[in-house]
């Protein structure tokens, strides 16, 4: 006897030791894009994590007191903005922080640009350009000029106007207004002030992703200890990922927080009043020394484990809970040896085990990395999690065995009567669930399992009022490995937009074009004045008229006459701009392939009617060109979720129907052990059509979870057909189901909503079905 179970407790052992000794390596990474289906989607959302869109914070400081004079709001808005931003750039939890321009930056980009303008006025430019030179153009600025140089401000412009007595540079200049983001605001001293002088803005960069909520916590530390050095009459207050990932991981752990206990609790109750013998606790938990060494395979294949893959891996695990209830149910009311009863399971459980190791294969080719890391561990902890109940389970004498019906309404639900009524009843839900099914909506916006709190929601409707509501936005990428390539691309970007008269664009095209067009300017420059060979005796004589003395404008000729130079990349990066150009110009990843490897430079639309199909054919026929828009996402994540619920729902259910059919052969057998299977199915697409819900890929992984909970339901009543132990096995699976998923429906998280109602609704008519409408389908008697 002692060999036996040495036996049947080793290879336990084994797995167990070899599962927590994997765990060493063990690593967790907790990051949306495991949440995001399909390659493309993904690189997208790494293509705005390179460009800095997802890990920027946005930090809004307001004065508190609205009463101050507007000078004083100013300065005081400024000197805290100047404390948060070196502490910011301090630190290292930031690679980029953009609070102001530098001092004296006016100057700076005049003097930058002035030599290169020739290499920046494009077409129309030139046209502004021929009123200037008109005679009249030339008298009328000419005046304004001698006015000013009058004024007690000449003095110090004199030189200016002495160089560009017709403001050219002016229209070289007028290109900065596309650096400006969409944003309300003046530029005063170097800083970004609101219009009302009560806000000033600051922009950082994290230097790890704030789509995982570990990295997120950190970053909010930072935050928390520099807005700490703000002085009290003035409020930070933050916007962008940060704040949501926090608020997601908070709301997950606070609904978990409340509603496990209640749930544990619930089961505990369960379990007390149906199985009265506190060795069942232990039964319980033996499906789950399975859960190390398959935590251990899928961090091996993967690299790494997700945090919503284990915890969901773990949950899904927990099915393999229901393969213990029945052995341990069956020994201890079923009569016959250890040996005997054990036999009677051994066709049931295969062939359960079976057809949920399916399930979760076909769950392998889902498009969401997180979904197959999933499978890859519940499969692993179900088979493994099976064997070990069957090894183990026997080794634990049962208190006693009982062959009476247990007391209680949820064991006596058998059909007595009104066979033709309760089939009647099932296929009418059969129907319904039929035609509800084509109606049901996709919706791939991963806002749908986002939960802002109260306060996230305050400070951004804070901001919006402060800066502006944004519109809808589109970011075009232009990539190379050679960075005079990219930005030829994204000025082929900027004249498609201009072509078709889009305004509001944030772009770098019109103040560093690339080098094929920044030629084509120069050429054109100077085609212009080869047109007009006898200018400078014309500027002259309007020059002379005006009261000014020609000779003074010797400096203003010699400019006409030096070669034209390109404005280069390297000078705008090094330049009193080099803020902003940065948040438009990424660098390539050291080392690094693909799009990775190549420099990016992106242009911010704003969206117009009919503009997003325009985007897309451009990008769709050019290389190196990417558009990014929720719009594209959304339509994107759309057709990935429904192929994946169609495709992936089918085939779990072909599997199961192949396993099931050529296990059991008999049609009607078939279809009985099928029907609770059908009924959690058609029970979902029916309360998704009432409830206008709406699909999202949580209800795809929960719906392949729940067809594999309901068709071991039938399994195992048709396969032990009339035996107490298996009705009992069957309704405590399925009410602790009921309990431990359904109380999530009371999550106020979304996504754990979904998936407590998910797993209520089709459980809830799964269980039912196998008690009720299973036998009378099986052909058994009464």
């Amino acid at each position: 006897m002692m060999d036996s179970r040495l036996l049947r407790l080793l290879p336990v052992l084994i797995i167990l030791l070899a599962g927590l000794f994997s765990l060493r390596w063990l690593t967790i990474d907790d990051n949306a894009l495991d949440l995001l289906p399909g390659e493309a989607v993904q690189g997208d959302l790494r293509l705005l994590q390179r460009l800095g869109l997802v890990d920027r914070v946005f930090l809004t400081l307001t004065v508190k007191d609205g009463g101050l004079p507007a000078a004083e709001r100013v300065r005081l808005l400024q000197k805290n903005a100047v404390v948060v931003g070196a502490a910011f750039a301090d630190s290292a939890a930031f690679n980029e922080v953009v609070f102001r321009l530098p001092q004296g930056y006016e100057f700076g980009v005049y003097n930058e640009i002035q030599p290169h303008i020739p290499a920046l006025l494009d077409q129309q430019d030139l046209v502004a350009l021929a009123r200037l030179t008109s005679e009249g153009g030339m008298t009328k600025q000419l005046a304004a000029d001698f006015n000013l140089l009058n004024s007690p401000a000449g003095i110090a412009l004199k030189r200016q106007v002495q160089q560009d007595p017709l403001g050219i540079t002016t229209l070289a200049l007028a290109k900065l207004r596309h650096l400006q983001a969409e944003y309300a605001m003046v530029v005063m001293d170097g800083f970004f002030i609101s219009k009302d002088r009560q806000s000033c803005l600051i922009m950082a960069e994290s230097r790890t992703p704030l789509t995982d909520s570990q990295s997120a916590e950190q970053v909010e530390r930072v935050v928390e200890g520099v807005l700490a050095l703000v002085a009290g009459e003035v409020e930070g207050r933050v916007i962008g990922s940060l704040p949501h990932t926090l608020a997601n991981a908070r709301s997950i752990q606070r609904d978990l927080k409340i509603l496990l206990p209640i749930a544990s609790f619930l089961l505990l109750i369960l379990l007390l009043v149906t199985l009265r013998d506190v060795r069942a606790f232990f039964v319980l938990g033996i499906p789950f020394l399975a859960a190390p060494f398959a935590i251990g395979l899928v961090n091996l294949v993967f690299g790494r484990i997700s945090a919503l893959a284990l915890g969901f891996g773990i949950v899904l695990l927990g099915i393999a809970v229901d393969f213990s209830v029945h052995i341990y149910l069956a020994l201890r009311r079923q009569e016959g040896s250890t040996a005997q009863v054990l036999a009677t399971l051994r066709r049931p459980l295969l062939l359960a085990t079976m057809t949920t190791s399916g399930v979760f294969i076909v769950l392998f080719f889902s498009q969401v990395a997180s979904h197959r890391q999933m499978a890859l561990l519940a499969l692993v902890g179900v088979v493994l999690a099976v064997a070990m109940s069957w090894l183990i389970i026997p080794l634990i004498r049962p208190a006693r065995r009982s062959t009476t019906m247990p007391r209680g309404w949820f064991f006596r639900l058998q059909p007595q009567k009104g066979r033709s009524l309760i089939l009647l009843g099932w296929l009418l839900l059969m129907v319904a669930g039929a035609l509800s099914w084509p109606a049901l909506k996709y919706n791939g916006d991963l806002r749908v399992l986002d939960a802002p709190d109260a306060r996230v929601l305050a400070d951004e409707e804070h901001f919006y009022r402060t800066w502006g509501r944004p519109a809808d936005q589109a970011f075009v990428v232009a990539s190379d490995r050679s960075l005079s390539a990219a930005l030829e691309r994204n000025s082929d970007v900027y004249a498609l937009l201009q072509a078709h008269d889009v305004q509001r664009v944030q772009s770098l095209a019109p103040l560093l074009p690339g080098p094929l067009v920044q030629q084509g300017h120069i050429e054109a420059w100077q085609q212009f004045w080869a047109e007009r060979p006898d200018f400078k005796h014309h500027f002259s004589v309007v020059a002379q008229a005006q009261g000014f003395n020609a000779e003074g404008f010797q400096p203003f000729f010699s400019w006409l006459e030096q070669p034209v130079s390109p404005f280069s990349a390297e000078s705008l990066l090094a330049g009193p701009l080099a803020v902003l150009a940065r948040t438009l110009i990424r660098p390539p990843v050291a080392g690094a392939t693909g799009v990775d490897g190549d420099f990016l430079v992106v242009t911010n639309v704003t969206m117009e009617e009919g503009l997003y199909e325009t985007l897309l054919d451009f990008s769709e026929q050019q290389d190196g060109i990417h558009l990014l828009t929720n719009q594209k996402w959304r339509q994107q994540v759309e057709r990935l979720l429904r192929h994946d619920i169609m495709t992936l729902s089918l085939a779990a259910g072909l599997v199961i129907v192949i396993i099931v059919s050529l296990a059991l052969r008999r049609w009607r057998l078939v279809l009985g052990a099928l029907a609770p299977v059908g009924s959690a199915l058609a029970a979902m697409a029916i309360y998704s059509l009432v409830s206008q819900g709406e699909l999202n890929m949580m209800h795809l992984l929960m719906g392949i979870m729940v067809i594999g909970l309901s068709v071991d339901y039938g399994i195992f009543m048709v396969c032990r057909s009339g035996e107490i132990a298996a009705m009992q096995a069957i309704t405590i699976c399925a009410c602790s189901s009921l309990i431990g998923f359904g109380v999530l429906a009371l999550a106020s998280h979304p996504a754990l909503n979904s998936l407590g109602i998910t797993v209520l609704v089709g459980i809830g008519a799964a269980w039912p079905t196998a008690l009720l409408v299973t036998p009378v389908l099986a052909g058994e008697q009464p």
